[in-house]
């Protein structure tokens, strides 16, 4: 994720996409929705090619689908997508973040104490409204601190589907925050998995790794299984 100067500095179609993206993630376009073309380029300000460029690359995300004859719409959501999802992201993180720890330097574990430390910051300042992941630049920052541990793997496909991915299932983290009066996930542990990647400490790393998705998703399944 880029920061407010940075993203208006990017090409339009990647500003569109951003936007996009992030109210696919939040809700604000629902699943299943249809995303009209028209619509889309008076509301977000952008031209159609650009619009059309940023939706064609969320559909190579999966957060969008393209029906022959009928244009584009929001991925729908189910139980069986985040449990595959979850499975998928449980097989290629540990794997990317070994390879991460084999190859990181002194500046990739600065840049991971900085990224949990403004992280945790945000977090001190949200300790009373509690509503973590359904704010905007806490996300943002939980995305930032996630790509940092796995910033020194080598294997860029690998790191491609793994943020393919985490993008899916942070989109089933917000419909569950929205309708949560204190939607933190209390189970992140994001400190002791900061400690065993620091520590270079790999069997531990993939474990907390495992255990932090699939945590995060039983609270999910238990929320959707309820509507």
């Amino acid at each position: 994720m880029l920061d407010g100067e940075t993203a208006k500095a990017a090409p339009l179609s990647e500003q569109a996409l951003m936007r996009i993206r992030q109210d696919i993630l939040a809700g604000s376009l629902p699943a299943s929705s249809q995303l009209k073309l028209d619509a889309l380029t008076i509301y977000y300000g952008f031209s159609s090619s650009p619009i059309r460029e940023a939706l064609n690359r969320l559909v190579s995300e999966g957060l969008v689908i393209n029906e022959d004859r009928r244009g584009f719409f929001v991925a729908p959501i189910s139980i069986h997508d985040l449990e595959e999802i979850t499975r998928l992201r449980c097989l290629l993180e540990p794997e990317a973040l070994e390879n991460s720890i084999k190859n990181g330097d002194d500046a990739w574990e600065a840049n991971i104490i900085a990224c949990y430390y403004r992280l945790e910051r945000q977090e001190e300042r949200l300790i009373d409204i509690g509503s973590f992941i359904s704010d905007r630049e806490w996300s943002s920052l939980h995305h930032e601190f996630h790509a940092s541990l796995l910033a020194a793997c080598e294997y860029e496909k690998l790191l491609q589907m793994r943020t393919t991915f985490f993008y899916q299932s942070e989109r089933y983290w917000y419909l569950w925050a929205n309708a949560t009066p204190n939607p933190r996930n209390k189970g992140s542990n994001h400190d002791r998995l900061r400690d065993a990647v620091l520590d270079r400490n790999i069997e531990r790393a993939k474990h907390l790794i495992r255990n932090h998705i699939s945590q995060t998703t039983e609270i999910v399944v238990k929320y959707l299984q309820k509507l």
